[in-house]
């Protein structure tokens, strides 16, 4: 269920060599730094071997979540002892994932494995929130910018739908940037 307040909410736990992420509310440009960060200490720090995103109580995506996601999987690719997955999705968000072509290069299932879901569970006593840094607005001018670039590459239709956001995201890296 959906968090009361619907607060774009991301929480992380690890267990057995497990990398837990639950996405409460949306899956937006608001958490997409902080889950992008996050894997990726995973992935240099070697902690886990697999990392489950938790779809569950995630109401909605928004194109820079799904453009993060989809960059977090080309990473993995290149890391064969890691496997990333999202679980418990529901219908609408895999239309989502389906209308950007995300879904070509995420590994995702609408339910869990028995063993998926006891990690899911188990987690709630060890979960941590991941508090999201608004005050980089260059950060996350890079990060949006390269979720759309990200979309643009796994399906050209995509280049098209985002052109004007990729221009305004382009001039704002280079607005934000060391003069």
């Amino acid at each position: 269920m959906a968090s009361a307040n619907h607060q774009d909410n991301l929480t992380a736990a690890f267990i057995d060599q497990t990398a837990v992420i639950r996405i409460e509310g949306r899956g937006s440009f608001k958490i997409s730094p902080s889950m992008k960060q996050f894997i990726h200490q995973v992935i240099q720090s070697n902690s886990a071997h697999r990392i489950l995103i938790d779809m569950s109580d995630c109401i909605g995506m928004d194109s820079t979540f799904m453009g993060v996601l989809a960059g977090l999987a080309y990473h993995v690719k290149d890391k064969p002892d890691i496997t990333f997955k999202l679980i418990n999705l529901s219908n609408k968000n895999q239309k989502l994932l389906i209308t950007l072509g995300v879904d070509r290069v995420v590994d995702y299932s609408l339910s869990s494995t028995g063993e998926e879901q006891k990690l899911v569970e188990g987690q709630e006593g060890e979960r941590q929130t991941l508090e999201s840094d608004f005050s980089d607005k260059l950060d996350a001018a890079k990060t949006t910018l390269e979720a759309h670039k990200t979309l643009a590459d796994i399906n050209p239709e995509n280049y098209d739908k985002f052109k004007s956001v990729l221009e305004l995201l382009q001039n704002d890296v280079r607005t934000l940037g060391p003069q």
